[in-house]
């Protein structure tokens, strides 16, 4: 009777460990396809905030490239006007490079602002509302089962 009950004891055992295997595999497996979607979260914001960095550092680039421009054509440039042309007509050309040379700075000044806004939003996103949710120690603890647990189910 003794070797009986040993036996179905320790086949209750190996079922119990079993059992606590598949649980601990289960929850490991939900706790990285949680930490997967929350990567590929976080991917995304990266992606959405490249693509107005970029955009915006491409702006950059041009509007400096103009910039230069005009400051070339307000300090070398020359009318080609045959004769002498009239001071309204040297005043209209002056105030309009002078225009252009003032929303230039001010496109190279908000497409700077508007990168850096963007990567610094994509930041606070990622660190505040997008983390990745590592498991806490309690977390880890209730998954792990000690046959401790297994003694204290009884019989029946």
């Amino acid at each position: 009777f003794g070797l009986a009950a040993m036996e179905v004891f320790d086949y209750n055992r190996e079922n119990f460990n079993f059992d606590n295997d598949q649980r601990i595999l289960k929850e490991k497996t939900r706790l990285q396809m949680q930490v997967e979607r929350f990567r590929l979260f976080r991917e995304d914001i990266e992606d959405l905030v490249e693509l107005t960095v970029s955009k915006m550092d491409m702006y950059h680039a041009v509007a400096a490239l103009l910039l230069g421009s005009a400051a070339t054509l307000y300090t070398e440039g020359r009318m080609h006007v045959p004769g002498n042309s009239p001071p309204w007509y040297t005043a209209i050309y002056l105030i309009s490079i002078t225009g252009c040379f003032c929303y230039l700075i001010l496109a190279v000044w908000l497409s700077m602002y508007a990168s850096v806004a963007s990567h610094s939003y994509g930041v606070r996103l990622r660190t505040r509302f997008v983390r990745l949710p590592i498991p806490s120690l309690a977390q880890l603890n209730a998954i792990t089962a000690k046959f401790e647990q297994f003694e204290k189910q009884g019989v029946g």
